[in-house]
């Protein structure tokens, strides 16, 4: 609790006071007046006297309750404003030393500067003297390297040269294989046609040979296929008057008959058949043929 709510007020000390002064004489008057009383205001008296009283005591005691309670508050103030003031001196001790560490970072920070400086006007002497030295060195490697490239130069156009004659001449030597491998495949291609020639010669001539041969043959040939072709006309002729008696005589209805004539039919379907062959085998050879094998 704050202050203001713990502490009692003027206007109730005031009120305080002025009724403590009030009843005090109120009380001390019907005392002195009690001798003439009865006994029921005697009683009454006495009750109201008490009242008096305990609403005295009370007071009192909310008094004393009050002092107490601004005893407290005053410690805790008293507290309060010992450690505020404990603060005050951490904060200005604290401050202090930030200073003094403030102070001992700048001139150290001051003191480094100043190394620094000197240990850069130091470094960059001595990078100017290794710069000179360096140039010094370059200039010579540079001048060695120029030697040794022009050396390497020269050595590499002489070894070029030489690589271009052995070329030249590994060229030459493969040019010339080619042209005599070639001139071989177009002889080996040549006797190979000749032979060829020659073999279909042989062979064309064979065939009209073979042709003559048949050609000669197809006369006696064609004379027997005739002679065979009436044999046969007769022999059917005689076949079908002999079919016509046995039907006159046994009926046209009967198994032998029947047999007769299907043998009679399937001896005219082969006979049909074989002209056909026999034609086949007569025509004349085509013209062409002793063309193409000549070819």
């Amino acid at each position: 609790m704050q202050m203001s709510d713990q502490v009692l007020t003027e206007e109730e000390l005031q009120f305080l006071e002025q009724g403590s002064s009030q009843m005090l004489p109120e009380t001390m008057g019907k005392s002195m007046s009690s001798a003439g009383l009865t006994t029921h205001e005697s009683a009454r008296l006495k009750k109201v006297i008490e009242t008096n009283a305990q609403a005295i005591e009370n007071r009192i005691r909310k008094l004393q309750r009050e002092e107490e309670k601004n005893w407290r508050d005053l410690e805790v103030v008293r507290r309060h404003a010992a450690i505020i003031e404990e603060g005050r001196t951490r904060t200005n001790e604290k401050k202090l030393a930030d200073q003094t560490v403030a102070q001992t970072k700048e001139l150290t920070r001051q003191q480094n500067r100043a190394r620094a400086t000197v240990q850069r006007q130091t470094n960059m002497e001595q990078r100017r003297r290794n710069e000179f030295a360096q140039m010094r060195e370059k200039q010579v490697a540079g001048e060695e390297q120029r030697r040794t490239s022009q050396d390497i130069s020269r050595q590499k156009k002489m070894n070029d040269a030489q690589i271009r004659l052995q070329n030249s001449e590994r060229a030459f030597a493969i040019q010339r294989a080619q042209l005599e491998a070639r001139l071989k495949v177009n002889q080996e291609k040549a006797s190979k046609l000749e032979r060829m020639r020659e073999q279909q010669e042989i062979e064309r001539q064979q065939a009209e040979q073979k042709v003559a041969d048949v050609e000669s043959r197809l006369p006696g040939l064609e004379e027997q296929e005739l002679l065979s072709l009436q044999r046969l006309q007769n022999s059917r002729i005689v076949t079908l008057a002999a079919l016509e008696e046995l039907e006159s005589s046994l009926g046209s209805k009967s198994s032998v008959t029947s047999l007769l004539r299907s043998k009679q039919r399937v001896q005219d379907g082969s006979s049909l058949e074989s002209p056909g062959r026999i034609s086949s085998r007569t025509l004349p050879m085509t013209p062409s043929l002793g063309e193409e094998q000549s070819n």
